[in-house]
């Protein structure tokens, strides 16, 4: 007989007494629940356009570039904005062209060469946020923070 694991006795010795489990009888079923099917929601993404929440069908830029030429009347690209101004609390400045705002962290492009990440993050508590969007509107250029927990700000 081999010792070593495993060993299973029913396989190799035939005096193993084997347990039979019996299943009780079934309970009486109880009546059969009605559940009501409702269709569910589909997700929607929506997009500050202007002052007004606008639902994003589409996701290709091609067109963002068709509806940005219909209203301009020309072929021209789309107009980069200008940086925005971080302002933080010891007084120094730092201008940033693309950024998320994310619960209380602002997420902005990094270098990966000279940094080691290719984002960086940003605690909005770290900033002077009066005197940010004061230097932002000055220069003409929108910063918004987020107004509930669940909002999300990106800037392209």
């Amino acid at each position: 007989m081999y010792g070593g694991w495993p060993y299973f006795p029913s396989e190799y010795d035939d005096s193993y007494e084997h347990t039979v489990y019996v299943q009780p009888p079934a309970a009486p079923s109880a009546p059969a629940l009605q559940i009501r099917q409702e269709p569910i929601p589909s997700a929607a993404l929506l997009e500050l356009q202007g002052n007004q929440w606008v639902k994003v069908t589409s996701f290709t830029t091609t067109n963002v570039a068709t509806a940005t030429q219909g209203v301009q009347g020309t072929s021209a690209s789309l107009k980069e904005l200008p940086p925005a101004i971080l302002v933080y609390r010891d007084g120094h400045t730092e201008e940033v062209s693309s950024y998320s705002i994310i619960g209380t962290a602002l997420y902005t492009k990094s270098d990966y060469w000279t940094s080691g990440a290719w984002t960086r993050k940003i605690q909005v508590a770290d900033l002077d946020v009066p005197a940010t969007i004061r230097q932002n509107q000055v220069r003409g250029v929108k910063f918004d923070l987020p107004s509930n927990p669940d909002e999300v700000i990106l800037r392209p």
